[in-house]
């Protein structure tokens, strides 16, 4: 008797499949340890299986860091930010996610899930 059942190769994911993540450091919020949660954000993203396109640093005279950030997430079309903590968006994860954009931090470990969703364009849209 043979076995009707066939083995599929595993599946293997492509940097193509993971979602886009970018990670955002506000000088003004880690002082001189923002290099170091420059690099705690990387390898977060990295850790949690983001395709990790790049690491957002305002220059100090931008009166909006947040909107900032926002501007070049929607940009590059990713689906995360990553940030060290909170005070990199003023306490308020609702900014991120109102947005259209997952927010995860480094500490603590949390996840904050879109609640809107981008239009093409980067233009806001209804959930």
């Amino acid at each position: 008797m043979t076995n009707p059942q066939t083995i599929e190769p595993p599946q293997t994911i492509t940097a193509g499949d993971k979602p886009k993540a970018i990670g955002f450091v506000r000088n003004d919020v880690s002082g001189l340890h923002a290099p170091r949660h420059a690099l705690d954000v990387q390898r977060h993203a990295n850790t949690l299986g983001y395709q990790y396109v790049y690491t957002v640093r305002p220059p100090a005279d931008i009166d909006d860091p947040i909107a900032y950030a926002l501007g070049i997430a929607a940009g590059v079309d990713v689906q995360v930010i990553v940030v060290f903590d909170l005070g990199h968006v003023d306490c308020r994860p609702a900014l991120i996610c109102d947005a259209g954009f997952d927010l995860e931090t480094v500490c603590p470990q949390g996840t904050w899930v879109r609640s809107a969703q981008r239009a093409s364009g980067g233009e806001m849209g209804a959930a």
